[in-house]
């Protein structure tokens, strides 16, 4: 598995991250949120981070876990997100609004060696 992430990749997280940042939380968003979770996790399987057979959505990390995590932490992250999807929308509504799914954008861009990591 591969790090380096092409000029392509790393432009279309940056976008799908800048597109994340603007969706307004709560009810103002709900029309952003499905379109975009589709497209994080088509672009997550492009770069990397394709889902794992088994998945759970009771092990969705913190924000805190995400930033430090390698690519298989990642992946876990990736899985645990799409199975929250489908069983708890409400919760994934939650995590989605925390910026979850940026920090997993963020993290990938980090460890694809296109943005300094830290805090």
């Amino acid at each position: 598995m591969t790090l380096v992430l092409s000029a392509v990749e790393t432009e279309q997280l940056r976008d799908l991250r800048a597109r994340l940042n603007r969706v307004p939380k709560g009810s103002l968003g709900d029309k952003s949120v499905a379109p975009l979770s589709r497209g994080f996790f088509d672009l997550a399987a492009r770069v990397g981070l394709s889902r794992l057979e088994e998945a759970s959505a009771a092990g969705v990390p913190a924000i805190k876990a995400v930033a430090e995590a390698d690519m298989g932490g990642l992946r876990r992250a990736v899985t645990a997100l799409h199975a929250l999807k489908e069983a708890q929308p409400p919760a994934f509504r939650r995590s989605f609004d925390e910026g979850l799914l940026q920090a997993v954008v963020t993290r990938r861009l980090v460890l694809g060696g296109r943005e300094r990591g830290g805090t």
